[in-house]
């Protein structure tokens, strides 16, 4: 903390002519800085998108690409299932179980009548046959065995796998483990009868006729050609390599041809890919390579597509350069600015200074002469704004305090010598008890206590419950009048009795209503009181059902209000004027009263003041005059 605040004090030191120098530094700051970062960072995010964008475009080729060899298998599978349905092979093999089980053990057939049978079970299943092997296209070449393991298939023109015999144990096995259900054999090399090697994944199914019983076992090759002549399109997009492996981890397919057939167990790159899709990096001999890898729910078959990291990388580095160069021309460029508007603000940011120190001093009359429409003028312009601005609320307070002491005065000068008045109406109420005349004695004592109540009443705060007893006393000598012709009605809450309001805060509204809303043909003027909380405001509502008034004359009384100085009225307003004022010298132009009349239906007056108490109460209410 120390340190920083020694640095801060050093460059607040240095010589005011060296502005420029500052400037520029800032300048350079500004502008390498940010550029190198926003270079970085989008060089970065760059490499990144690319990235990603290649996952996504890689992860839908693969999808696409995992659908196709799902429903190449599935179509293997539907074929696989076509014997169990197909009488001409069922009975073909129903035929060639019976004619071996009674001779024990697969041999030649002896006799003529024995070779003719066996010919008419190879005619009987290989029409079959032929059909199946050309439902799909790519199916290499499906074979039947009876119960027995003698084999029936049509030769194809491509060949066919040679020694069956060394593969029927397993098929069998599988088959048999299966249940009736379709087995997927991953790719094996194999020697077909042309004497040249391939590699064929296999669909191997047990064979049950109508009485669920097994009659046999079929299976079908297909050459890894599908697969090849499938993710063709895939390999030219991303020049990359593509494995894909079954649930054990062997090979069914590397488009190098490397590893068909191997187990890949052991490969660390397989053990990264965990879940039905994803990718990650992994380096192969040296180099980075992106790996995207998704799964087959129905084959359970995992592929896997790596990307080269210089081939992602190709257009990102071309794009780094040309990114770099454009970086440096536009800082130089920008420096070159930079330098002409430090020269350019400098001596108008020197001129500001200058009236600034002016005003410390108390010249406030100054002006920063506004001659063009750049960044400094716009400062000049917001000066001169604030100086307006702080000249006008000088006057105000001026104004303020100036009405504060005649305020203060007037209040003074009625309290000159108030206790003549007192002992005047002690006398006069002495005076009309001695004569038995009691209702004259307590019209004078209610007014007694109304002068006494209202004495320093210009900056005292009380209890409202202080208010109501001068209202209510109010009421009674008007009642007194004009015979129980004013009904006043108070808050029902007890909380708001201990409110503090300024003295004198109700009278003048009740008597302004009592003047002017007064209506001659009604029975009873009826004047309510109620209270509620507006937000962290002190709501007062003062309603009559008098006369009310237009709206021109509402129009006239909210003018009158509003004014910031007061005029010569015709009387109308002057006690609702008074405690606005008042309100608003004491809580600020926030708070005061707002009058809302309706003619024929009567008026109502929103006082409204802050709940935070300001001034302690000083006297009592009516109980202590």
């Amino acid at each position: 903390m120390n340190l920083r605040g020694y640095i801060i004090r050093l460059w607040k030191e240095r010589p005011a002519g060296r502005l420029d120098r500052k400037l520029f530094v800032v300048f350079l700051f500004l502008i390498i800085l940010p550029i190198g970062l926003i270079t970085y960072f989008a060089a970065e995010r760059y490499t990144a998108t690319i990235e990603n964008n290649t996952v996504a475009y890689v992860s839908q080729l693969s999808s696409k690409m995992m659908g196709k060899l799902d429903d190449y298998v599935t179509d293997m599978m539907k074929i696989s299932i076509i014997p169990s349905y197909l009488n001409e092979i069922q009975s073909g093999l129903e035929m060639s179980n019976r004619h071996y089980q009674a001779e024990g053990q697969p041999k030649e057939p002896a006799s003529l009548n024995e070779s003719e049978l066996k010919l008419q079970i190879t005619r009987k299943v290989e029409r079959s046959i032929y059909f199946m092997n050309n439902i799909k296209e790519g199916t290499s070449n499906v074979y039947l065995f009876d119960l027995f393991g003698n084999p029936y298939y049509v030769v194809k023109s491509g060949g066919n796998r040679s020694h069956l015999q060394q593969y029927y144990d397993n098929w069998r096995k599988l088959a048999t483990d299966a249940g009736g259900r379709p087995v997927l054999v991953s790719t094996q090399e194999i020697a077909v009868s042309a004497g040249s090697k391939q590699y064929m994944f296999t669909v191997v199914r047990d064979i049950i006729d109508k009485s669920y019983h097994s009659i046999g076992t079929i299976v079908v090759d297909a050459n890894i050609g599908v697969i090849e002549n499938i993710v063709t399109d895939l390999e030219e997009t991303t020049h990359g390599t593509t494995f894909i492996l079954d649930d054990n981890g062997t090979v069914i397919y590397d488009s190098e041809k490397k590893y068909l057939s191997r187990s890949m167990t052991d490969n660390a790159a397989l053990a990264q890919a965990t879940g039905n899709e994803g990718s990650f990096r992994h380096k192969v001999d040296g180099e980075e390579q992106l790996v995207v890898y998704r799964k087959s729910e129905q084959t359970g078959w995992l592929i896997l597509i790596t990307v080269p990291e210089r081939q992602l990388m190709q257009d990102a580095l071309k794009t780094r350069k040309i990114t770099i160069a454009a970086a440096v021309g536009v800082t130089s460029f920008a420096l070159i600015i930079s330098l002409i508007l430090i020269y350019a603000l400098t001596r108008p940011l020197r001129s500001i200074v200058h009236l600034m120190k002016q005003v410390q001093t108390g010249k406030l009359d100054v002006v920063f002469p506004v001659r063009r429409r750049d960044e400094a003028s716009l400062i000049g312009v917001s000066f001169n704004r604030m100086m307006a601005r702080i000249k006008q609320l000088i006057d105000d307070i001026y104004a303020i305090e100036k009405r504060k002491k005649e305020a203060e005065l007037e209040r003074l000068q009625h309290q000159i010598n108030p206790h003549f008045i007192y002992n005047t109406l002690e006398t006069i109420r002495m005076t009309a008890v001695l004569h038995d005349d009691h209702e004259v004695g307590d019209m004078v004592q209610l007014l007694g206590q109304q002068l006494r109540y209202s004495i320093h009443a210009g900056s005292e705060v009380v209890e409202v419950k202080h208010e109501w007893e001068h209202v209510k006393a109010y009421i009674e000598l008007l009642n007194y009048r004009y015979g129980e012709r004013f009904m006043l009605t108070l808050p029902d809450d007890p909380a708001a009795n201990s409110i503090k309001v300024m003295k004198l805060l109700f009278q003048p509204i009740i008597e302004n209503a009592v003047n002017h809303g007064f209506d001659e043909n009604k029975p009873v003027l009826h004047l309510t009181i109620t209270y509620a909380m507006d937000g962290t405001d002190h709501v007062f509502t003062v309603t009559d059902d008098g006369l009310g008034m237009s709206a021109e004359a509402l129009d006239r009384l909210r003018h009158v209000l509003d004014q910031a100085q007061p005029q010569e009225t015709d009387g109308r307003g002057v006690g609702l004027r008074n405690v606005h004022e008042r309100l608003q010298l004491r809580y600020g132009r926030p708070y005061g009263l707002t009058v809302d009349s309706e003619e024929g239906r009567g008026t109502a007056v929103r006082i409204t003041f802050p709940a935070e108490h300001v001034e302690e109460p000083r006297t009592g209410g009516l109980a202590n005059a």
